[in-house]
């Protein structure tokens, strides 16, 4: 299944060095450590404090490095991966300095800022032979699998409508939104690759109508609430809802309606518990925020890389994939700064065909994406 680890190949543990000890990386750290098939052997961050206190509480055998005394992991022959989750703005360099040593990579998205240098780096795995893998977590999450693949069985027929609620818990701190990038390239960008993954078609054009509450945000240029429209020529069409702030708890939702029916993929509770008496019913609250709820995608994440290291998979995410979100992205945010919705052209990222992706064709005749479906390796 899915997840699992082929053990019969992964007879000793996988070195790896981590780059940034922040929000992602913290569970990347902690998930490296508590994988049996991996090490990680260095710990690099300016915050050496911040390191040591992990390496502390993990009892981790782990070395700490500056940042800038990096050049001893890219050097070390035995690290045969690297997970970036350092800020956006040194993803390029990280990722290039470690694919020319010959290391594989796992990078948190964005892979770089703009998508000429996205392509770059992309272009020197490829030079190098070697894997870069973006991390959109959510393919890995057990429920999409699960509604990805009903979807793709026909159980809904022809999709007519895709929707997502992202709402994130709690506010991201100041800090982190001042080099998050903005709110369609940290977050929408995960709704953008949610939903061409699971519709296997690309939108012709997008409307977004956005607002900022949060003074903080607004003095950034940035937005905190976004419903993003995007129409296909299949006819369907697609809503995407996000926030910035949700009270509530971490609201991530999914539905997908077509004309057999309907899939929808709800928000979860750590158990499940409800609670009915003479007063009604109470439930206990959903997830509160990202590391809880998609601690199984991580954890999914981790393991795919490490069986692509070992050649026992085919990347599940590739070039083409970052690309085309990012290009979406763009566009989302063009039509708020402008107010008018955008069209989509696609020919410049399309010349070469990945070699697992290949043309399907929908019941409403529109050319649509069509991803190898090999099975992880299984224990």
């Amino acid at each position: 299944m899915p997840g699992h680890m082929n053990r019969s190949k992964a007879s000793k543990k996988i070195p790896l060095a981590l780059f940034g000890l922040g929000r992602a990386g913290n569970i990347h750290a902690g998930n490296i450590e508590r994988n049996p098939h991996c090490q990680l052997k260095y710990l690099v961050d300016e915050d050496v404090e911040r390191c040591n206190r992990f390496v502390e509480e993990f009892m981790s055998e782990a070395i700490v490095v500056k940042a800038s005394e990096a050049d001893v992991v890219y050097n070390d022959p035995d690290i045969q991966g690297i997970v970036v989750a350092s800020p956006t703005f040194t993803h390029p360099d990280i990722c290039l300095k470690a694919l020319k040593a010959g290391k594989d990579v796992l990078c948190e998205k964005p892979i770089a800022a703009d998508m000429k240098t996205t392509a770059l780096v992309y272009d020197e795995a490829e030079k190098q032979g070697r894997i870069l893998l973006c991390a959109f977590n959510r393919r890995f999450d057990p429920a999409l699998l699960n509604l990805e693949e009903r979807v793709k069985k026909g159980e809904v027929g022809q999709i007519h409508r895709f929707k997502t609620s992202s709402r994130d818990s709690p506010l991201p701190s100041i800090e982190y939104l001042r080099i998050s990038g903005g709110i369609f390239h940290d977050c929408a960008v995960h709704d953008i690759d949610e939903c061409l993954w699971i519709m296997k078609e690309l939108p012709t054009q997008v409307h977004t109508m956005a607002h900022c509450f949060t003074p903080t945000i607004a003095e950034l240029d940035d937005v905190d609430t976004v419903s993003i429209t995007m129409k296909f020529s299949s006819g369907a069409i697609a809503s995407l809802d996000l926030s910035r702030l949700s009270t509530y708890g971490y609201d991530q939702r999914t539905e997908v309606y077509g004309s057999k029916g309907m899939l929808m993929n709800h928000n979860t509770s750590p158990t499940g518990l409800r609670h009915s008496n003479s007063n009604g019913e109470t439930a206990q609250p959903m997830y509160y925020s990202f590391p809880q709820r998609y601690a199984a995608s991580y954890r999914g994440e981790l393991v795919h890389f490490l069986n692509l290291i070992q050649g026992l998979e085919e990347p599940r995410i590739v070039k083409k994939d970052t690309l085309l979100s990012s290009h979406i992205a763009e566009a989302c945010e063009e039509s708020h700064r402008t107010g008018q919705a955008v069209s989509l052209s696609y020919d410049h990222l399309m010349t070469s065909p990945s070699a697992h992706e290949k043309g399907a064709v929908t019941e409403a005749g529109s050319v649509a994406m069509e991803q190898d479906t090999k099975a992880a390796a299984t224990a």
